[in-house]
Protein backbone atom coordinates (compact mmCIF):
# COMPACT_ATOMS: atom_id res chain seq x y z
CA UNK A 1 0.00 0.00 0.00
CA UNK A 2 2.60 2.32 0.98
CA UNK A 3 4.39 1.65 -2.60
CA UNK A 4 1.41 2.79 -4.38
CA UNK A 5 1.27 5.58 -2.19
CA UNK A 6 4.59 6.38 -3.12
CA UNK A 7 4.27 5.72 -6.66
CA UNK A 8 1.21 8.28 -7.30
CA UNK A 9 2.78 10.89 -5.21
CA UNK A 10 6.35 11.09 -7.02
CA UNK A 11 3.95 10.35 -10.52
CA UNK A 12 2.01 13.89 -9.77
CA UNK A 13 5.20 15.36 -8.76
CA UNK A 14 6.69 14.77 -12.53
CA UNK A 15 3.33 15.75 -14.09
CA UNK A 16 3.41 18.70 -12.55
CA UNK A 17 6.60 19.44 -13.21
CA UNK A 18 6.41 18.81 -16.45
CA UNK A 19 3.39 21.31 -16.86
CA UNK A 20 5.49 23.97 -14.68
CA UNK A 21 8.36 23.58 -17.49
CA UNK A 22 5.84 23.78 -20.39
CA UNK A 23 3.88 26.46 -19.58
CA UNK A 24 6.94 28.61 -18.84
CA UNK A 25 8.76 27.08 -22.10
CA UNK A 26 11.23 25.86 -20.70
CA UNK A 27 11.89 22.55 -23.16
CA UNK A 28 15.02 21.61 -21.82
CA UNK A 29 14.23 21.45 -18.63
CA UNK A 30 10.92 19.57 -19.53
CA UNK A 31 13.10 17.17 -21.50
CA UNK A 32 15.36 16.67 -18.90
CA UNK A 33 12.57 16.22 -16.34
CA UNK A 34 10.28 14.04 -18.80
CA UNK A 35 13.46 11.49 -19.85
CA UNK A 36 14.66 11.09 -16.15
CA UNK A 37 11.31 10.87 -14.78
CA UNK A 38 10.31 8.45 -17.10
CA UNK A 39 13.37 6.31 -16.73
CA UNK A 40 13.30 5.86 -13.54
CA UNK A 41 9.60 4.73 -12.99
CA UNK A 42 9.80 2.42 -16.05
CA UNK A 43 13.00 0.95 -13.63
CA UNK A 44 11.16 0.77 -10.68
CA UNK A 45 7.67 -0.22 -11.95
CA UNK A 46 8.18 -1.83 -15.40
CA UNK A 47 11.43 -3.79 -15.55
CA UNK A 48 10.95 -6.70 -13.60
CA UNK A 49 7.70 -7.36 -16.60
CA UNK A 50 9.57 -6.32 -19.26
CA UNK A 51 13.23 -8.04 -18.57
CA UNK A 52 11.01 -11.15 -18.22
CA UNK A 53 9.35 -11.19 -21.59
CA UNK A 54 12.86 -9.88 -23.65
CA UNK A 55 14.47 -12.56 -22.29
CA UNK A 56 11.99 -14.87 -23.34
CA UNK A 57 11.89 -12.95 -26.78
CA UNK A 58 16.28 -13.12 -26.71
CA UNK A 59 16.13 -16.93 -26.12
CA UNK A 60 13.43 -17.90 -28.60
CA UNK A 61 15.49 -15.56 -31.62
CA UNK A 62 18.86 -17.36 -30.31
CA UNK A 63 16.75 -20.67 -30.60
CA UNK A 64 15.59 -20.36 -34.15
CA UNK A 65 19.47 -18.97 -35.20
CA UNK A 66 20.80 -22.22 -33.15
CA UNK A 67 18.88 -24.40 -34.68
CA UNK A 68 19.23 -23.18 -38.12
CA UNK A 69 22.59 -23.45 -37.70
CA UNK A 70 24.26 -26.08 -35.19
CA UNK A 71 26.44 -23.34 -33.65
CA UNK A 72 25.19 -23.27 -29.84
CA UNK A 73 22.29 -24.82 -28.27
CA UNK A 74 19.83 -22.37 -26.13
CA UNK A 75 18.23 -23.66 -22.78
CA UNK A 76 15.12 -21.41 -23.19
CA UNK A 77 13.64 -21.69 -19.52
CA UNK A 78 16.39 -20.43 -18.30
CA UNK A 79 17.79 -17.91 -20.62
CA UNK A 80 20.96 -19.62 -20.90
CA UNK A 81 23.19 -19.93 -24.23
CA UNK A 82 25.62 -22.58 -24.31
CA UNK A 83 28.45 -23.61 -26.87
CA UNK A 84 31.51 -25.87 -27.27
CA UNK A 85 35.02 -24.50 -27.42
CA UNK A 86 38.34 -25.48 -28.46
CA UNK A 87 39.12 -25.54 -24.68
CA UNK A 88 35.80 -26.42 -22.69
CA UNK A 89 31.76 -25.94 -22.79
CA UNK A 90 30.73 -22.44 -22.09
CA UNK A 91 27.31 -21.44 -20.93
CA UNK A 92 26.20 -17.95 -20.75
CA UNK A 93 22.97 -16.48 -19.25
CA UNK A 94 20.91 -14.34 -20.60
CA UNK A 95 20.38 -11.99 -17.24
CA UNK A 96 19.24 -7.88 -16.55
CA UNK A 97 22.42 -7.00 -18.13
CA UNK A 98 22.35 -9.28 -21.07
CA UNK A 99 18.95 -8.76 -21.83
CA UNK A 100 19.24 -4.91 -23.16
CA UNK A 101 16.36 -3.67 -21.00
CA UNK A 102 18.38 -0.94 -19.83
CA UNK A 103 19.23 0.78 -22.98
CA UNK A 104 15.63 -0.13 -24.46
CA UNK A 105 14.18 2.07 -21.49
CA UNK A 106 16.87 4.68 -22.26
CA UNK A 107 15.97 5.07 -26.02
CA UNK A 108 12.41 5.19 -25.32
CA UNK A 109 12.57 7.60 -22.69
CA UNK A 110 15.18 10.13 -24.00
CA UNK A 111 12.59 9.89 -27.30
CA UNK A 112 9.24 10.43 -25.68
CA UNK A 113 10.37 13.47 -24.22
CA UNK A 114 12.93 14.71 -27.47
CA UNK A 115 11.19 17.46 -29.42
CA UNK A 116 10.87 16.32 -32.85
CA UNK A 117 8.02 15.89 -35.72
CA UNK A 118 4.63 14.07 -34.92
CA UNK A 119 3.25 11.50 -32.44
CA UNK A 120 3.61 9.52 -35.58
CA UNK A 121 6.55 9.95 -36.65
CA UNK A 122 7.77 9.32 -32.61
CA UNK A 123 6.24 6.03 -32.21
CA UNK A 124 7.90 5.00 -35.60
CA UNK A 125 10.91 5.43 -33.87
CA UNK A 126 10.65 4.60 -30.44
CA UNK A 127 9.77 1.22 -32.21
CA UNK A 128 12.34 0.67 -34.52
CA UNK A 129 14.79 2.04 -32.47
CA UNK A 130 13.72 -0.99 -29.85
CA UNK A 131 14.00 -3.60 -32.69
CA UNK A 132 17.69 -2.23 -33.58
CA UNK A 133 18.54 -2.43 -29.77
CA UNK A 134 16.96 -5.73 -29.65
CA UNK A 135 18.97 -7.04 -32.87
CA UNK A 136 21.65 -5.21 -32.22
CA UNK A 137 21.91 -7.36 -28.86
CA UNK A 138 21.40 -10.46 -30.70
CA UNK A 139 24.15 -9.80 -32.90
CA UNK A 140 26.84 -8.73 -29.60
CA UNK A 141 25.65 -12.02 -28.22
CA UNK A 142 26.16 -14.20 -31.18
CA UNK A 143 29.74 -12.33 -31.58
CA UNK A 144 30.52 -13.38 -28.30
CA UNK A 145 29.59 -16.73 -29.26
CA UNK A 146 31.63 -16.58 -32.29
CA UNK A 147 35.14 -15.42 -30.68
CA UNK A 148 34.63 -17.56 -27.79
CA UNK A 149 34.25 -20.78 -30.13
CA UNK A 150 36.87 -19.30 -32.64
CA UNK A 151 39.23 -18.81 -30.19
CA UNK A 152 38.74 -20.98 -26.99
CA UNK A 153 37.05 -20.45 -23.18
CA UNK A 154 39.98 -18.27 -22.28
CA UNK A 155 38.89 -15.32 -25.01
CA UNK A 156 35.39 -15.49 -23.62
CA UNK A 157 35.64 -12.79 -21.03
CA UNK A 158 37.39 -10.35 -23.90
CA UNK A 159 35.05 -11.27 -25.73
CA UNK A 160 32.37 -10.37 -23.80
CA UNK A 161 33.46 -7.41 -21.29
CA UNK A 162 35.82 -5.88 -24.32
CA UNK A 163 34.65 -6.94 -27.58
CA UNK A 164 31.05 -7.39 -27.04
CA UNK A 165 30.34 -4.04 -25.49
CA UNK A 166 32.52 -2.16 -28.04
CA UNK A 167 30.64 -3.59 -30.68
CA UNK A 168 27.21 -2.53 -29.16
CA UNK A 169 28.14 0.54 -27.87
CA UNK A 170 28.83 1.71 -31.94
CA UNK A 171 26.18 0.24 -32.87
CA UNK A 172 24.35 2.57 -30.16
CA UNK A 173 26.01 5.61 -31.72
CA UNK A 174 24.93 4.88 -35.00
CA UNK A 175 21.41 4.46 -34.19
CA UNK A 176 21.18 7.88 -31.98
CA UNK A 177 22.93 9.83 -34.65
CA UNK A 178 20.42 8.89 -37.24
CA UNK A 179 17.13 9.37 -34.79
CA UNK A 180 18.25 11.93 -32.39
CA UNK A 181 21.04 14.02 -34.46
CA UNK A 182 19.63 13.68 -37.93
CA UNK A 183 17.10 13.99 -37.32
CA UNK A 184 17.19 17.54 -34.96
CA UNK A 185 19.45 18.76 -37.63
CA UNK A 186 16.44 17.95 -40.44
CA UNK A 187 13.84 19.94 -38.64
CA UNK A 188 16.01 22.57 -37.57
CA UNK A 189 16.57 22.88 -40.75
CA UNK A 190 20.59 23.44 -40.33
CA UNK A 191 21.44 21.73 -43.36
CA UNK A 192 20.44 18.96 -46.06
CA UNK A 193 20.93 15.44 -45.23
CA UNK A 194 20.90 13.02 -48.16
Amino acid sequence: MNNIIFFITIAVLWVIGLALFDRTKMHFFKFLLGSIGIFIISMVFLTPIIEDRLSLLISDTLEVIASATNYFSVLKENSIVSFDTRTGIISMFIDYECSGVIEMLVFTSLALFFPFGKALHRIGLIIGGNIFIFLANITRILMIVFVSRSFGADYFYIAHTLLGRILFFGLMVVLYYFVFTATHLKYQHVGELK
